[in-house]
């Protein structure tokens, strides 16, 4: 019976991350980024984030990511749209339990509010105040300081504009991704505390969550980043292999057809 159980947890945990993925690859995949190369990328990423505390592990996707997709650009603010879409989704599910339930809070919960608030409002007024700001810089007195501040502009407006271009469209799917990733993951949670006989609340998904933002020690924490790092290591190691050998394939045709 508990093998069962474990099989139906581990199939659970690996449609959670196919979801994650895949919101990740619709960010991305305007930039014509082989998924048979992101496969192992999201792995590898994934596998060292599990791995570092404090989500310092953020940083090896940024790298990871730029590397695939070409360029730091995209892969920093892919990263960024992802981490927001998932911490929308979070917040969500987070807030109304604690206000509702609890009465009150949380620190960390209150952080990642405070960072998607950040995200909206800046979203929101960049538009209007670029075109304020851009309006009052030319019609200021030409100086240096002027053509800096100017250049700066245009700098962030190019980087809204990508922003804007890598979600166009998309915000539905991204956040519905989002959100069943997290319930499907509070699922497997259940599911993988149960099965070591302990029981499971939206209380304790909820400690399991601050633990991670906070770096604080948690039983569950502990034993279920053990166990999703021993799954998402045997998945790269394989998908790695099958990526290197198709690759290899694909370079001896074009030796051949020359």
């Amino acid at each position: 019976m508990k093998i069962a159980i474990a099989a139906i947890i581990l199939i659970a945990f690996i449609c959670v991350h196919f979801i994650k993925m895949m919101r990740l690859y619709l960010i991305v995949m305007d930039r014509k980024v082989s998924f048979d190369r992101f496969i192992p990328a999201y792995l590898r990423a994934t596998l060292v984030n599990l791995l570092i505390p404090y989500k310092l592990g953020e940083v090896y996707r940024v790298l990871v990511f730029s590397r695939v997709s070409g360029g730091f650009r995209t892969g920093f603010f892919s990263v960024l749209t992802d981490r927001f879409f998932d911490t929308l989704a979070l917040c969500l599910i987070l807030l109304p339990y604690q206000l509702l339930y609890l009465g009150q809070v949380a620190v960390p919960t209150m952080l990642l509010a405070a960072f998607v608030a950040v995200i909206i409002i800046t979203y929101m007024v960049f538009p209007a105040s670029y075109t304020f700001l851009n309006r009052y810089i030319i019609t200021s007195r030409d100086s240096k300081r002027s053509m800096m501040a100017l250049s700066a502009l245009e700098h962030a407006n190019g980087w809204y504009t990508y922003v804007r271009d890598l979600v166009k469209g998309r915000y539905g799917i991204l956040f519905l991704f989002s959100l069943a990733a997290w319930i499907l993951e509070m699922a497997v949670l259940a599911g993988y505390t149960r099965l070591l006989g302990s029981a499971f609340s939206v209380a304790d998904f909820g400690a399991y969550i601050e633990s991670i933002v906070s770096g604080r020690n948690y039983s569950m924490k502990v034993w279920y980043t053990y166990s999703s790092a021993a799954v998402i290591a045997v998945l790269t190691l394989i998908f790695t292999v099958r990526y290197l050998v198709i690759a290899h394939k694909n370079r001896s045709v074009k030796e051949i057809a020359k």
